[in-house]
């Protein structure tokens, strides 16, 4: 008797989840759902037992057969899949689509901008957005070129002919600038540490990326029983001790200067401030952020700047291997704006580069460093006529909307920077080239990013000539927060000016 109300109440139980659940997602109802799929797992199953590289191509293949919306399913969570330019402005533009979905507290240093929930995100985005305005980058040209020239020099360290992981010596660069901007001076000039950060962030990137797409490790309690977890524990210790060396330093830095220094408070308060500054600082209303708050959004700030311009650039070194007539079209448009062996590296100069802009911007097409935003919805909203109740998750692919041949034509695979003249870009969906995100929660620091990746370009390519043995077809990526090789950047150095640097104008 006890048995049968037992299994009864269990039967019960279980039915009235099942109709709730079904209830719950019954309006995704009208659009396709990601295959194979199966009961419980959902789509699960398809990132089991596969390295990184097959996961990308996995996912790169579900995209590729999205053409508005598909549902994908981990395990009993729905996620609204899209790569339409239509439906990614919409998500994207709306007030009622501003939240993160769980999937970014795996990334970790949740009171950052990168990762914070809506309101502490609010606070922060409000009190560092005049960090990265364009007088501000403009400011932080003659240190980029510092670094730049810097790199340079290592570069040109090198035997003629060499071949070098390109990677390597952009991520130096972009972590000099990043941290250098962010934390003031030159902070890096002195320092050891450098290859140690970049492990602990690939550690800390990979180990997030892993546990986003396996079901299973959303527990907490099941993925810190794994050794993926002592991984990404180990990177975000390398990282938080890199960073709290370099603002015990800049708090020192700012406490001397305060002493030594008398000026109006309202003045001080107007004054612009590099990102550092802004958070030891005291707003007007007496708020000041946290450690946990400071030690977030540098992480955020450094690592999203130096993990993307580092990736950005050395894509790009690739392709100016692929093919040479594009790479001594962009050498002959540089020993124009910057003709003899000095350069004014004004803002007004780096702006007349108009085909180092649509290079830049082909190589972001074809890799798009960040190739995946997810946004949650705190509120209805309604998409091709049906209507999506708060809390759901939607992903989208920044990284397969710039290869849609819908958008970029039959060629969409062609490295193309013609992609990019003014004709073309006209008749264009406007929301069909987003690598940088868009709406309020676009990337902070895209001044930043363009500036930076231009002057690391202007740099290499006006004192060296690359090839590689790498072959277009050769490039595959594999999964990470990031758009990842997985295989070095190899390319082979020739010195368009042995024995010398071309420099910038004192």
């Amino acid at each position: 008797m006890y048995l049968l109300v037992f299994f009864g109440t269990i039967a019960t139980l279980g039915t009235l989840w099942y109709w709730t659940y079904r209830w719950q997602f019954k309006f995704a109802d009208k659009w396709p759902s990601v295959r194979p799929r199966y009961a419980i797992v959902g789509n699960a199953l398809i990132m089991l037992w596969k390295n990184d590289v097959q996961r990308f191509q996995e996912i790169k293949r579900v995209f590729s057969e999205c053409d508005r919306i598909l549902t994908a399913w981990a395990g009993p969570k729905m996620f609204l899949i899209t790569s339409h330019p239509d439906i990614v402005h919409q998500i994207l533009s709306s007030p009622d689509c501003l939240e993160r979905p769980f999937l970014y507290r795996f990334a970790g240093f949740t009171q950052g901008i990168f990762t914070a929930k809506l309101p502490v995100w609010k606070d922060n985005r409000k009190r560092l957005n005049s960090t990265f305005n364009q007088r501000i980058v403009h400011g932080f040209v003659p240190y980029f070129v510092k670094c730049c020239e810097k790199m340079t020099k290592s570069l040109l360290e090198c035997a003629d002919g060499e071949t070098v992981n390109i990677q390597k010596y952009t991520a130096v660069c972009a972590l000099e600038m990043a941290a250098g901007t962010t934390l003031g001076g030159d902070v890096l000039q002195q320092g050891d540490g450098k290859e140690e950060f970049k492990r602990g962030l690939d550690l800390a990137f990979n180990g997030a990326s892993r546990r986003m797409v396996t079901v299973p490790f959303y527990s907490d309690l099941i993925y810190q029983m794994t050794h993926h977890y002592k991984e990404l524990m180990e990177g975000r210790r390398i990282i938080c001790d890199f960073f709290t060396k370099l603002l015990i330093e800049r708090k020192k830095f700012l406490l001397d200067h305060s002493k030594n220094t008398d000026v109006d408070t309202e003045e001080e308060y107007n004054k612009p401030k590099i990102l550092v500054d802004q958070l030891l600082g005291v707003s007007h209303d007496g708020r000041q952020f946290n450690d946990i708050q400071i030690r977030d959004n540098v992480y955020a700030v450094i690592t999203g700047a130096t993990d993307t311009t580092s990736l950005a650039t050395a894509h790009a070194c690739l392709f100016l291997s692929f093919y040479p007539d594009i790479q001594e079209r962009l050498h002959a448009e540089l020993a124009e704006v910057f003709p003899g062996n000095i350069a004014d590296y004004t803002p007004e100069n780096i702006k007349k580069l108009t085909y180092l802009d649509m290079f830049i911007n082909e190589v972001q097409r074809h890799c798009t460093v960040v190739p995946y935003v997810a946004r949650e919805n705190t509120a209805e909203i309604e998409i091709d006529g049906v209507k999506v109740p708060p809390g759901n998750i939607f992903i989208m692919s920044l990284y397969a909307m710039h290869k849609r041949p819908d958008i970029w034509g039959p060629d969409a695979e062609k490295f193309d920077p013609e992609n990019f003249t003014e004709e073309r870009i006209k008749d264009r969906h406007p929301a069909a080239f987003l690598p940088y995100s868009a709406g309020s929660k676009n990337c902070l620091g895209w001044r930043y990013a363009i500036f930076g990746m231009k002057l690391i370009m202007i740099h290499l390519v006006r004192n060296f000539h690359f090839s590689s043995k790498i072959k277009h077809e050769d490039m595959q990526f594999r999964h990470d927060l990031t758009l990842k090789l997985p295989f070095q950047h190899l390319v082979q150095l020739k010195k368009r000016n042995p024995g010398k640097i071309l420099t910038m104008v004192e």
